[in-house]
């Protein structure tokens, strides 16, 4: 069986066009059995209704992404960022009632054979961003299929664990790990959330550890896992509890940094640093870019801002010293997950997981590429063998001018040249 597999339209019909296009040129060359959509079809692009139309037509599977939902109501605006709570609100008074009729019956999560569909991932299915090896052992916990496919960072990624992992039972924690090397991506699709990262102070106030330790030692850590009398929770239960408020946490920081400073990136693992170096390099598009209208016709002129070296340290340095903070007060000043997946860029061709290996899989996005690469990506999955990923060039300006003519802001229409 072969499967072609995209996510994150967000109202691009050129995107989507090409993308199908392809899809079908590649279908004569060897059959494709059904098209998966891994949501996000509406939000920051002009053609919501259009778009709708060309998915429904030729899809099998549509799963709801958090720009779906925002349009029809079903989650807060206030999570949103500016430039995506008014494209929400812009895309809302555009849909026809049965458009908006089945945006808001989109289900979460499906699940198709060896495979399950997400938009953000098995943990968090609308909202959290894949950005980290320690992010996703979360959401390894949270399925058993050989495969989980999902979207919502716009960034093409996989995350890889054996399968002895997720069949073998929690032990006891003996864990190395460098909370460094947790990615914190702070500008993934920072124009959505700007979620609090505020802890739970009762948490905090139980913390028992009050050692403060330099972020990115190594440590190995033992605990019991004997059972109290009463039912209670053992020490390791206790000490995962906190590793989870801990990764919710970051996660919330995340998202704050990046609403304050959204075309900021800071460290990542190996696998990640030729992509952040692009995104640091100072050609990053801000809100305040220009768009100036030409003639009488929709030319357009997209103007960029540079993001200065100083504005991103200035991030990083934050962002790093409130996670130091936090985990500090946790009592987690060092890491206390033991990470077993890892996580790797897939190549523009085929890729293969390794055998006994399980993984999470993100194509990228189609309309809203946030990698440095402004061409729509998708894959195609084939059960005999494996993935395959593509990356196909579209006609961005003419989104760019209908986003200007429409009036939606701006920077909209600007980071599409960039693919940020």
């Amino acid at each position: 069986m072969r499967y072609a597999i995209f996510t994150d339209i967000h109202a691009n019909l050129e995107a989507l066009e090409a993308v199908l296009a392809k899809i079908d040129e590649l279908s004569q060359q060897e059959p494709i059995d059904e098209i998966w959509f891994l949501g996000d079809l509406v939000g920051y692009g002009p053609n919501p209704n259009e778009c709708i139309a060309k998915l429904r037509e030729r899809t099998d599977v549509i799963i709801a992404g958090n720009h779906d939902w925002a349009a029809v109501g079903k989650l807060d605006l206030e999570d949103f960022s500016e430039a995506a709570r008014i494209s929400a609100e812009w895309t809302a008074t555009q849909l026809t009632e049965e458009n908006q009729a089945f945006l808001a019956n989109l289900p979460e999560r499906i699940e198709k054979g060896e495979c399950i569909l997400v938009h953000g991932s098995p943990h968090g299915p609308l909202w959290e961003y894949l950005t980290s090896e320690v992010l996703a052992e979360r959401s390894f916990q949270c399925f058993t299929n050989r495969y989980c496919f999902v979207g919502h960072t716009h960034v093409p990624v996989i995350f890889q664990q054996p399968d002895t992992v997720a069949n073998t039972p929690t032990r006891p924690l003996e864990v190395e790990a460098i909370l460094n090397e947790t990615d914190i991506a702070t500008s993934q699709d920072a124009d959505e959330m700007t979620a609090s990262a505020e802890v739970d102070k009762q948490l905090l106030t139980e913390s028992q550890d009050d050692e403060t330790t330099t972020t990115g030692e190594i440590v190995s850590l033992h605990s019991s896992q004997s059972e109290t009398p009463n039912g209670a929770f053992t020490e390791t239960e206790q000490i995962q509890d906190l590793v989870a408020n801990a990764a919710d946490a970051i996660a919330d920081l995340q998202h704050q940094i990046a609403d304050d400073a959204p075309e900021t990136q800071t460290d990542a693992p190996d696998e990640l640093k030729d992509i952040i170096r692009e995104q640091t390099a100072g050609e990053s598009a801000t809100e305040d870019a220009a768009v100036a209208t030409q003639d009488d016709e929709t030319k357009t002129e997209i103007v960029e801002d540079i993001t200065p070296e100083e504005t991103i340290q200035n991030a990083e340095e934050r962002l790093n010293q409130e996670i130091e903070e936090l985990l500090s007060l946790l009592g987690l000043s060092q890491s206390m997950i033991e990470v077993t997946n890892e996580m790797c860029i897939p190549p523009e061709g085929p890729w293969q997981a390794p055998e006994g290996y399980r993984a999470i899989v993100n194509p990228g996005g189609v309309g809203q590429p946030r990698d440095g690469d402004p061409r729509a990506a998708f894959m195609i999955y084939d059960t005999q063998k494996g993935f395959h990923f593509y990356r196909i060039p579209y006609s961005f300006e003419k989104t760019q001018e209908k986003i200007v003519k429409v009036k939606l802001p701006q920077y909209l229409a600007t980071r599409l040249a960039y693919g940020r």
